[in-house]
């Protein structure tokens, strides 16, 4: 499982559970009061997460703190990702990138290797569609 966050060093009063399983029990309850979880999902929560529910036993943590991490770390896995990173990325052999270096030495495109290649690749595109090689829309 990933890295839980940082509510399960906040110590709550548990002391009043006395073994792992009345713990696991106070944890599927505080999960099951979320009405969109089912009971199959809860144990898989739970089983997925033996050894960090064990620990937060053994460091007397509050059910409800290792509950919201389970579910939250579960929710966080789950989650689409923010974007993709639209970026173009390819190698260029040590002839190109004597080029791009000496490009940025004189500083007219830009002042890193990337930023040369992405003006000299955007100028390109621009010239070829100014001279008609390439369309401006494309069927869909």
């Amino acid at each position: 499982m990933s890295k839980k966050t940082a509510t399960t060093d906040s110590h709550l009063a548990s002391s009043q559970y006395s073994t792992l399983e009345e713990y696991l029990g106070a944890v599927r309850k505080v999960l099951q009061s979320r009405k969109d979880l089912s009971a199959t999902w809860i144990e898989e929560l739970i089983a997925g997460d033996d050894h960090f529910l064990r620990t937060c036993f053994e460091k007397q943590l509050h059910p409800a703190t290792a509950a919201f991490d389970i579910f939250i770390t579960e929710e966080e896995a789950s989650r689409d990702s923010v974007g993709e990173d639209g970026r173009l990325k390819f190698d260029v052999n040590e002839k190109a990138k004597r080029h791009l270096q000496r490009l940025v030495e004189l500083g007219l495109w830009g002042d890193s290797m990337d930023a040369v290649a992405k003006t000299l690749v955007e100028q390109s595109l621009a010239a070829k569609l100014e001279s008609g090689l390439l369309r401006t829309t494309y069927p869909t």
